[in-house]
């Protein structure tokens, strides 16, 4: 078992630990209020339902269940769940439970943000994906019709709790997705090797997220510092948005790595073996790196995304392994590096 405390805005902790043994010593205690509301997909529904009802029970349990998969996370359902709350008279003293992958996190996060100003979220991930990143740092959106994440809020849970064993009945193919956001940790920190990505274990998600814990508690709203844990994501989520989400959002992470190594190449100068280290890391995940779409797609999207300014785009570059930088780059620059690399 392992334990961090996030210190922002909010105090909480995150257990990792195999099973759900210290579920109601570290969790029940933050769930507020008579009214629970389980925000959840339908795959974990199907696997893992009865057991979040049966810790719950004395509660007063609605269950909000949504497709799996990006689609999901939209205004229509974010408006579903916010109209189940108010239909069963939540109020500000009640609590949502996020149960399962970064979909559910992000949109139950930003309903309960937004219900009433702000009632308790419990964060429950159930995916890799979701545990090493996107259940802690208080990150909540829905995706638009022109990007990403364009409509969120920065909330923080009251607590997290991080059950390995759901790895067990997680696909192979939503394994490799998390190992994304898992070597993008690696690429931020030495901390994180190639030794751990391949161990796999309880350890290797604490090191995950003692690096965001140490950015978030640095820079919260994302000012500043905390943009670095986009690396990857200003060209993933372009190729992401291009696919009509048909790609995962860990597999275009990984391709968005490799697009800033070759931006990185490209404006530091770096050398061949500093390169060649820098792929062999990235290949650790073995994701298929090929970038199914043209420099002038890839720029056309950047154009909506969070982090553009004016002509301009915040980009994490590497000077090497551990030692990610924040530059302010053109859209049309970069639009360049990438067709200059187009194989």
């Amino acid at each position: 078992m392992f334990e961090l405390t996030v210190s922002v805005s909010k105090t909480y902790k995150i257990t990792i630990a195999s099973d759900f043994s210290l579920f109601y010593e570290r969790v029940l205690p933050f769930i507020k209020g008579e009214n629970v509301a389980i925000v959840t997909d339908d795959t974990v529904d199907k696997l893992y339902g009865g057991a979040m009802d049966g810790f719950l029970q004395g509660k007063n349990i609605i269950k909000i269940v949504l497709r799996h998969g990006e689609r999901s996370k939209n205004a229509r359902n974010y408006l579903q769940i916010i109209n189940a709350l108010a239909e069963n008279a939540f109020t500000r003293s009640d609590t949502v439970v996020a149960f399962g992958g970064g979909v559910i996190g992000d949109i139950a996060g930003f309903a309960a943000s937004t219900y009433m100003r702000g009632i308790t979220l419990i964060a429950v991930p159930t995916t890799l994906l979701a545990f090493v990143d996107s259940s802690v740092g208080g990150k909540t959106a829905i995706d638009l019709a022109a990007g990403k994440n364009l409509c969120g809020t920065f909330y923080q849970p009251s607590a997290v709790y991080i059950n390995t064993a759901f790895l067990v009945t997680l696909p192979k193919k939503e394994i490799k997705n998390g190992l994304g956001e898992v070597i993008k940790y690696a690429f931020l920190s030495d901390t994180v090797c190639k030794k751990d990505i391949k161990k796999f274990d309880e350890n290797l998600i604490y090191k995950c997220l003692k690096i965001k814990r140490d950015i978030v508690e640095k820079d919260e709203r994302e000012s500043n510092e905390r943009a670095l844990l986009n690396l990857g994501h200003t060209v993933g989520h372009a190729i992401e948005k291009l696919s009509g989400y048909k790609l995962p959002h860990g597999a275009c992470v990984a391709k968005g790595i490799a697009a800033a190594i070759k931006v990185s190449e490209k404006l530091f100068g770096l050398n061949g073996d500093t390169v060649r280290k820098m792929n062999a890391l990235l290949k650790t995940g073995k994701h298929d790196l090929n970038n199914p779409y043209s420099a002038e797609e890839i720029s056309a999207q950047i154009t909506a995304d969070k982090k553009r300014q004016g002509d301009s785009v915040k980009f994490v570059a590497l000077k090497d392994i551990g030692k990610p930088e924040i530059v302010k780059i053109a859209v049309s620059d970069l639009q360049k590096i990438l067709k200059a690399n187009e194989s």
